[in-house]
């Protein structure tokens, strides 16, 4: 049998990841660009989708006649003014056809649960969102947007946190301040708190930019650095502990012991998920968490693949991708 092609692509706002690899489960290339969101930056986003796949086929040294299928996990893929903006720039390259556009936690679901109904994903990453299926239909919790009443997300953690150093009440110690402040201006590389406001507001990716101190504000809870900071983790966790409860409750999942799917570079952070756990303990006798052996470009890319009526085994790509995956330890 000729070889065939696949592409997956995995973009959030913060980092669109893509690979390409073939029907053996043999990966060609991986490349990742800048964050990719369909609701947020219709054209700029699509730009970035097409010239990753442009790079991964590229870099492969095949043709682009030769890809099979592709499968775009993207945040905000259910604006469809973005959908049909990205959907054009395909049917420029004869690619519309062979692509397949979904959200950027479905193929994540899809790969980690199968076709079972009652399992729970958990993702928090610059975004939040919390999904299960009943009945063969997705029920959502959260995920409405940046600065749309979404709380616990990875930009939500940054941007109360910045937002605290802009008031001239602030209730918290004054030391505890000068601590946030000193730590936000070395990640940042600025020298004053209004050279960061002006750094963020002429950032092109600013939701991307302010959400990626959130790593340095959980490192600051857990090491007992700051007040604020360990106040904000438990306030997050605490909430995403309400959407978790809420998903359950909608789903109807009567279980004292659960299995919840994790995704999201916040929720891979040890501490954080610990804090999760707590918020947890008093609705759950057990919480065992599970997350991705691979890449979540890979799952978009098999997705497409069986959408297309193309079965690859799932262990190939495992086997695969286990040095790979290094490149894609921090997305």
């Amino acid at each position: 049998m000729k070889d065939r092609y696949f592409i997956g692509i995995d973009g959030g706002a913060t980092k669109t990841v893509g690979v390409l690899f073939d029907n053996n489960g043999k990966t060609l290339s991986s490349y990742f660009v800048e964050g990719s969101n369909l609701s947020i930056s219709e054209e700029i986003s699509s730009r970035r989708i097409i010239n990753l796949i442009n790079k991964l086929i590229e870099n492969s040294k095949i043709k682009i006649d030769d890809i099979y299928s592709i499968g775009i996990a993207v945040a905000g893929a259910s604006n469809e003014t973005g959908r049909e903006h990205l959907f054009g720039l395909l049917d420029n390259l004869n690619l519309s056809d062979k692509t397949v556009i979904t959200n950027d936690v479905e193929t994540v679901y899809d790969y980690i649960w199968q076709s079972k109904n009652g399992g729970m994903l958990i993702n928090v990453g610059t975004g939040v969102i919390c999904v299960g299926k009943k009945n063969n239909v997705f029920v959502k919790i959260a995920g409405n947007g940046h600065d749309k009443g979404d709380i616990g997300s990875g930009y939500w953690i940054a941007k109360e946190t910045l937002l605290e150093l802009s008031y001239k009440d602030s209730s918290i110690d004054s030391q505890d301040y000068q601590s946030i402040l000193e730590a936000a201006c070395s990640h940042y590389n600025v020298k004053s708190y209004q050279d960061l406001i002006n750094s963020i507001n002429s950032n092109p990716d600013n939701i991307s930019y302010i959400a990626s101190f959130t790593k340095k504000i959980i490192k600051m809870a857990e090491n007992n650095e700051s007040e604020l900071a360990i106040r904000l983790v438990q306030h997050a966790t605490r909430v995403i502990a309400d959407y978790i409860v809420e998903l359950r409750d909608t789903m109807e999942y009567g279980n004292q012991d659960v299995i919840l799917a994790g995704h999201g570079s916040v929720l891979k952070n040890s501490f954080f998920r610990k804090e999760l756990n707590n918020a947890l303990s008093f609705e759950f006798n057990d919480i065992k968490w599970i997350f991705l052996d691979i890449s979540a470009a890979y799952t978009a890319g098999l997705f497409s693949a069986r959408l297309k009526d193309f079965k690859i085994d799932r262990k190939d790509i495992v086997n695969e991708t286990t040095l790979i995956e290094e490149n894609f330890k921090d997305e």
